[in-house]
C-alpha cells in the first residue's frame, strides 16, 4: 500500500490486512502496531500477534517470540536497504502513485534477479 509519508503505520493496517487472501498463523509487527484495536482483530481471526509492547502505551509487558521477531525484523531491514540502492525508488520522483508502485515492483524484480531469492 502506498500512503503519504505522514500517515502512521497502524492506520494502514486495516487496508493491508484486509487484502490478504489467506490469514497467516502469526503476524510480526513493530511496536507501532501495538494497539488494542489491532490486537483484538488478530485475536478474533485466530492470528498470533508477535508484536512487542510499545512502552508509551503504559501497558504491561505481553510475552512474544523475541528471537523470531529479531529474525523477521532483520529480513525487513535488509530488504529496505536493498530498495535504497535504487535511487528512483527512494527519492520518489513520480507524482502518480501508480507510477511509484511500478518503480517499486520493478525494483523488487531486480532484487529477486540479483540475489536469487
Amino acid at each position: 500500500m502506498i500512503s503519504p509519508g505522514n500517515t502512521h503505520d497502524s492506520r494502514m493496517f486495516d487496508e493491508v490486512y484486509g487484502r490478504l487472501r489467506d490469514r497467516p498463523l502469526r503476524l510480526y509487527g513493530d511496536s507501532a502496531y501495538d494497539t488494542d484495536e489491532i490486537r483484538l482483530k488478530l485475536e478474533r481471526d485466530g492470528v498470533q500477534a508477535n508484536i512487542p509492547v510499545n512502552p508509551r502505551n503504559g501497558r504491561r509487558p505481553i510475552p512474544y517470540d523475541e528471537r523470531g521477531y529479531r529474525v523477521m525484523k532483520s529480513a525487513v531491514e535488509r530488504f529496505n536497504s536493498w530498495l535504497k540502492t535504487f535511487r528512483r525508488a527512494v527519492m520518489r520522483y513520480e507524482r502518480l502513485a501508480v507510477m511509484f508502485q511500478a518503480i517499486i515492483t520493478f525494483t523488487c524484480i531486480m532484487i529477486h534477479m540479483r540475489y536469487g531469492l
